[in-house]
């Protein structure tokens, strides 16, 4: 998944990561206004359309018969439950790849590139006992503070600045951060790792045989448009959402 989304996003590497995100999102709403499409009762949703626009205009008509638009109102309740019978299951089905692709996303977009001018933190778990100190000398980035030790939780916490947007401390087995470029995955910690965790958490990496995991804090990013601070689930939803609405009236798909 990481390669294909690596190949999607490379025309847009030299680019502003706005772009990529943006891109990835158009092709996102097409893709699931497709699907809903192929996987929906398109004949059975277009009728109910028509029969819920006539019971309320029939309401509108007869309002001087309190007991008839009782008997309309009901029936629109109805149609309104087997309509949204009919859209549960391209939902269901859409749903899969929206959270794989938003967990992609969270992973390229979601973070600032590691600089010198964003401190992060990082917290180290040991498996089974924490090694003896050792001198810290990342091959690269920078510790800004002191290791803290806590021995009962077998953790160790510190704080640094990355270096070309990557810090790396290979006796803790630590390696976080990206280049930076648009498409890059930020990584964020490390785990013991597995397919559903490589799908739904591609931020993390996989964690020496010593170390438990790694977690650390990287400061969030947001994008401006439009004269606003957009998180990238935010522009996720927002441009996948029209391109959609343009794919329903290209592709003539009922909704």
């Amino acid at each position: 998944m990481n390669t294909l989304f690596d190949l999607l996003l490379k025309p847009f590497q030299s680019l502003q990561p706005l772009w990529g995100l943006m891109w990835i999102s158009a092709l996102s709403g097409i893709m699931m206004i497709l699907v809903f499409k192929s996987t929906s009762n398109q004949q059975a949703i277009s009728l109910l359309r028509r029969k819920m626009g006539s019971r309320a205009l029939g309401m509108l008509l007869f309002l001087e018969s309190p007991l008839t638009v009782i008997k309309l109102a009901f029936k629109l309740i109805v149609d309104n439950f087997i309509y949204l019978w009919h859209l549960l299951k391209p939902m269901v089905i859409i749903t899969v790849p929206f959270i794989i692709i938003a967990a992609q996303l969270d992973a390229r977009y979601s973070r600032v590139p590691l600089n010198a001018d964003h401190p992060s933190t990082v917290t180290v778990f040991w498996e089974n006992s924490i090694p003896e100190n050792e001198t810290i000398e990342p091959e690269a980035g920078t510790v800004i503070s002191p290791v803290v030790t806590i021995a009962d939780s077998l953790e160790q916490s510190f704080s640094f600045y990355g270096e070309n947007g990557l810090f790396s401390l290979q006796s803790m087995g630590i390696k976080l951060g990206s280049t930076g470029s648009s498409g890059s995955i930020q990584i964020r910690g490390a785990e013991k790792s597995g397919l559903v965790q490589a799908l739904l958490h591609p931020w993390n990496g996989s964690t020496e045989e010593e170390v438990l995991s790694v977690h650390s804090h990287i400061e969030e990013t947001n994008y401006t448009i439009l004269g606003g601070r957009w998180g990238w689930f935010t522009v996720f939803l927002v441009f996948s959402s029209l391109w959609a609405i343009l794919g329903a009236v290209i592709f003539k798909v009922k909704v």
